[in-house]
């Protein structure tokens, strides 16, 4: 019987390559440096097994959705002060809070917890894992709030790409627009830096009051208000997918 349950078990760096995380070698770089846990023990070798259908896998704060749970595709407005991880020490309202589903989605990608707007939460880890991939270049638009008006003469140091600040971190080029008050400036960019458009303009010496995803791959909140969610059509789904290099 052990010999049976032993052989249902994968190691767990294929499993995460299953669950669309990233490739094996890779997978093993996340045991190693103690990101990953099963059922709330630290993995802490490569060669690490697990139960694909039973056990709980947690990457780097994450639970991972099981390989071959029915694909989930929801678009959902985040409203202001809403986390987006999993779990909060401090049991702040989280995007999970708000979405009825039998599944467990995790979001593809961040958004702070001052910011509002598009996030797409599912539990298909391959498509997740492309559409979060620097290769893939997926453009999100944000609609940025400034605490003064924006100079035009600025636009091109927001755009050719900078260096911030706080880390020398150089970004890409981006797509940048002043709206007609002056302090509102649509900005896209297809990276994915921690809090990287607020600290684009705090490089350039202005403060984001608000900050609002306004769409994401493509999509938009269309009729979605704060709070609400839909499912993607399969349409939508298809898209996504072409969008970051087919099925």
């Amino acid at each position: 019987m052990k010999k049976q349950v032993q052989e249902e078990k994968v190691r767990i760096n294929k499993y995460l390559a299953m669950c669309g995380v990233a490739s094996r070698r890779a997978a093993d770089q996340l045991v190693l440096e103690g990101k990953v846990s099963v059922n709330g023990r630290i993995a802490d070798e490569p060669g690490f097994r697990v139960d694909p259908r039973n056990d709980e896998v947690i990457v780097d704060g994450r639970i991972m959705a099981k390989p071959e749970a029915k694909k989930v595709y929801i678009l959902f407005n985040k409203p202001r002060n809403v986390i987006t991880t999993s779990h909060d020490e401090r049991d702040r309202q989280q995007i999970l809070d708000f979405i009825d589903v039998r599944e467990r989605v995790f979001p593809v990608g961040r958004l702070d917890r001052k910011s509002t707007g598009l996030l797409l939460l599912t539990n298909d880890g391959t498509l997740a894992h492309r559409l979060m991939h620097p290769s893939s270049q997926v453009q999100k638009e944000y609609l940025a709030a400034l605490d003064e008006k924006f100079p035009p003469a600025m636009l091109q140091k927001l755009t050719s790409g900078m260096r911030l600040k706080d880390t020398g971190e150089k970004v890409s080029p981006c797509r940048a627009k002043i709206l007609d008050d002056g302090m509102s400036v649509l900005v896209g960019i297809h990276e994915g830096k921690n809090h990287q458009v607020r600290r684009m303009f705090s490089t350039l010496g202005f403060e984001v009051k608000r900050l609002d995803r306004v769409a994401y791959a493509g999509l938009t909140p269309g009729e979605l208000r704060r709070g609400e969610w839909r499912f993607l059509s399969r349409n939508e789904v298809e898209k996504l997918y072409r969008l970051c290099g087919g099925h």
